[in-house]
């Protein structure tokens, strides 16, 4: 007979049952528990982009939040954005806008000459934590191009195993972006990871541009088996890694996660479990469940590789799982280690409204301190004693605890972490919001008419700031989709989260249920030891510099002068000649615009002035950082990966690599553009959206006007060259938000092809709100969204419009 009765811990419970010594203790446990999510939690800074499909020379519009309460906001002033390509890490384009109050607003143009493929916007914050970036978004996207690469590195398995030599053999092709082989090209690789190193290797690729890399496949294991490739024909290089197939290794992986953290002997557990292939995606499978060899369960998981079963196991016993494939059914994958004695910790579900409902049980006679965190802090915490083989049901009121990921830790008498449950807390506040159209169906250039509405649980109209697209759906993939509240509750803190085929994450309960049960399994892994209270070491991503006479130390300070455009600073040294450049000094009106530093003075010949980059430092950091992209398909790999596979189903990994010097844009297609890319559309438009590559485009002249797009006219100022001057330092600048081009409906004579019809970088929304935007040229299924922030936590929403020919 089970007991019955509940234990309901709230913050007055907690404090009649304070004891001194306890609070001393619990309180080192919890500077452990704040130590390990420092560590481990994602940034609060999330980007919504207007799409994640895009072509070449496309426009990219994005509104930047800060989701943390942040005691010095004024320390954040710029968003560093960079584009990386996915296939060899290479940083594509890099820029700087504004961080103003917690909100950046930004917008930029694709290079004409990128070609297709998977690519990343990675946007950083310029504050530094321990000289890591504090602030850091990734943004998987598509690009869709016509322009090839100049050079292309395939590689695949020739032979897996050959019996004389004992070697393996890869194959390595080097083609021209036309198909041709390219001879001579220059080849360094390298087998091996960290100080396991089994070849290093120069060599040039064959009159058919191949070369054959053999590696010794008996001595190739998961800890060893990358193969790293630098490829280099005149300026162009290529960067490649790749997974050398392990011998006799299953082409399947089952985790199993018991919940609460371990099996304990005789004690009914719940265990989650997941399927993924060789190269991370997930699998639905159905498999069988043996106790020592006799068949005693069915189970399975289900389209994102993740399932559960529950078992009493017993120690003396082996448990272990086969899939049900032919050729893997021989594979036995081991269920992990019984403990013989310890303590379970099972949940119903892990949304939670107003309270929590947990069960714990162990097999002996044991006092449990028993404790609810966020995180950082500890939020609620009791002690309980619990007697041998008898369920202790526990019910946590959950009014001192915010909305959001929260997790119970049960401590044992000597205050070691033996069970855990991360749960979602008051899950039926999530803000909502209403979008009603005047009409689904529209018309090309027709007017849309919006009422957008933000509520809380209770119905109550809230205000919010929010940023609102409307976008030609084909121009959202699903497998890169982000929305603020998946990240805000979600994806900071969980790492790898898998594509809900269904749509929303948090809008489905059976997908929560999963990840929480799987995903957020770490089994406890503080810190062993205390970790001593020591602040944080804050810097910042800026320009900092020096200046010297003759090859020595100034000993009075010089001044310096930056002008950005209308922008006219002042600026001095110390007296030993170092300088800050204040992010003030840096802020541009207009794009591309180049920022001058100048010293004061005559005999600028006489002195050497140096300055740092922070991009240059930025773009370090990013290319030692590993990017895996989730596989969005059970069973099926990533359609939109541009990764090559062998047979074997080994696939391109992430690189770490660096890029050539030059950091220019390339405009090769427009050959009517200037150095700084402007152009004049046949319409007389200065730097047309419609007509970036068109043959009538020509190059505008300084001092002459030119229509806007937007029914008015504007002086073009010309371009400035950024070949060095005398005494003249150039600068990449600060940008200012760009305002969104509106095309006129009414200029017949002028075709509306932009694949983003509206897009608006903030709208503070409150009661019902209107918008109104036009559509264009475009006809099919567009997409609403809108996501930003209130009072009450962060909001997200969404409607689909249609656009038919008139």
């Amino acid at each position: 007979m089970l007991s019955k009765f509940y234990v309901v811990l709230s913050c007055a419970f907690l404090f009649l049952v304070n004891v001194k010594a306890q609070d001393k203790k619990l309180d080192s446990i919890a500077l452990n528990i704040n130590h390990y999510a420092l560590k481990n939690a994602e940034s609060s800074l999330f980007v919504h982009f207007d799409k994640n499909v895009y072509t070449n020379n496309d426009q990219v519009w994005f509104t930047g939040y800060l989701l943390k309460t942040i005691t010095n906001l004024e320390q954040y002033h710029t968003l560093y954005l960079s584009l990386i390509n996915n296939k060899d890490s290479s940083v594509v384009l890099q820029d700087k806008f504004l961080i103003d109050k917690g909100f950046v607003f930004g917008a930029l143009t694709l290079p004409d000459s990128i070609p297709s493929g998977s690519y990343r916007f990675v946007a950083n914050t310029n504050i530094k934590k321990n000289n890591r970036p504090d602030g850091e978004f990734i943004q998987a996207i598509t690009i869709k191009s016509t322009t090839l690469n100049p050079l292309t590195a395939n590689i695949s398995i020739f032979k897996t195993f050959d019996e004389q030599t004992k070697n393996g053999t890869a194959l390595l092709k080097v083609l021209s972006s036309d198909n041709r082989f390219v001879e001579g090209a220059e080849i360094q690789y390298q087998i091996g990871k960290g100080n396991q190193i089994l070849q290093s290797i120069t060599a040039k690729s064959s009159v058919i541009g191949e070369l054959m890399i053999n590696y010794p496949a008996k001595k190739i294991t998961p800890d060893n088996n990358l193969l790293s490739i630098t490829v280099k024909k005149g300026k162009d290089i290529r960067y490649v890694k790749f997974e050398l197939p392990v011998m006799n290794r299953s082409n399947y992986h089952i985790q199993f996660y018991p919940e609460g953290g371990y099996l304990v002997n005789n004690l009914l557990s719940k265990v989650g479990f997941e399927v993924k292939n060789d190269q991370g995606t997930p699998i639905k499978a159905r498999s069988v469940l043996y106790e020592n060899d006799f068949a005693i369960d069915t189970i399975q998981t289900n389209s994102i590789g993740i399932g559960s079963f529950s078992i009493r196991p017993q120690s003396s016993k082996k448990y272990f799982v086969k899939l049900l494939t032919d050729d893997q059914f021989v594979i036995k994958y081991n269920l992990p280690a019984i403990l013989k004695s310890g303590t379970v910790l099972t949940a119903g579900s892990a949304i939670a409204n107003n309270d929590f409902r947990i069960h714990l049980e162990s097999n002996a006679n044991t006092k449990v301190h028993i404790l609810v965190h966020n995180f950082s802090n500890i939020l609620l915490r009791t002690v309980l004693t619990l007697d041998a083989n008898k369920i202790q049901n526990i019910r946590f009121k959950l009014d001192s605890v915010p909305m959001g990921l929260h997790t119970v830790t049960v401590l044992d008498s000597n205050y070691k972490p033996i069970a855990e449950r991360i749960f979602f807390a008051h899950y039926d506040q999530l803000n909502q919001t209403e979008l009603i159209t005047d009409k689904n169906e529209y018309s090309t250039r027709d007017q849309v008419n919006l009422k957008l509405s933000v509520f809380d649980k209770d119905k109550t109209r809230l205000p919010a700031l929010v940023s609102i697209s409307c976008i030609q759906s084909n121009r959202l993939s699903a497998n890169n989709n982000q929305n603020i509240v998946d990240y805000f509750y979600l994806g900071r803190y969980l790492h790898g989260l898998p594509h809900n085929p269904m749509g929303l994450k948090y809008l489905d309960d059976d997908y929560l249920n999963d990840v929480l049960l799987v995903k957020t399994w770490s089994r406890y892994k503080w810190p062993e030891t205390e970790i001593v209270g020591k602040k944080e070491m804050l810097s910042s991503f800026e320009y900092k510099g020096n200046i010297t006479r003759k090859k020595k130390s100034l000993t009075v300070p010089m001044g310096l002068t930056t002008i950005a455009g209308e922008n006219l600073k002042f600026l001095d040294t110390d007296s030993a000649g170092q300088f800050n450049i204040p992010f003030s000094n840096l802020i541009i009106k207009r794009a591309k615009l180049p920022v001058w530093l100048s010293m004061a003075t005559a005999k600028y010949d006489q002195y050497d002035l140096k300055i740092n980059e922070p991009l240059d430092e930025l773009k370090k950091y990013l290319v030692q950082q590993n990017f895996e992209q989730i596989n969005t398909k059970a069973d099926v790999l990533n359609e939109s990966t541009q990764s090559i596979t062998s047979f074997a189903g080994i696939r391109l990994k992430e690189v770490v690599i660096t890029k050539t010097k030059d950091e220019r844009t390339d405009f090769a297609k427009n050959s009517f553009a200037n150095r700084c890319g402007d152009y004049v559309c046949r319409y007389n438009i200065l730097n047309c959206p419609n007509h970036g590559a068109d043959f009538g485009n020509t190059s505008p002249i300084r001092g002459k006007a030119y229509a806007n797009g937007r029914g008015g006219t504007t002086i073009y100022q010309g371009c400035t060259e950024q070949e060095p001057k005398p005494n003249i330092t150039i600068l990449k600048g600060i940008n200012l938000p760009k305002e969104f081009y509106v095309s006129d409906i009414s200029n017949k004579n002028e075709p509306i092809n932009f694949a983003t019809v509206y897009w608006n970088y903030q709208a503070l929304v409150n009661d019902e709100t209107p918008i109104s935007f036009n559509t264009g040229d475009l006809t099919g299924q567009f997409k609403i969204i809108v996501q930003g922030v209130t009072d009450g936590g962060v909001v997200y929403g969404e409607r689909e419009i249609t656009v038919k020919h008139k």
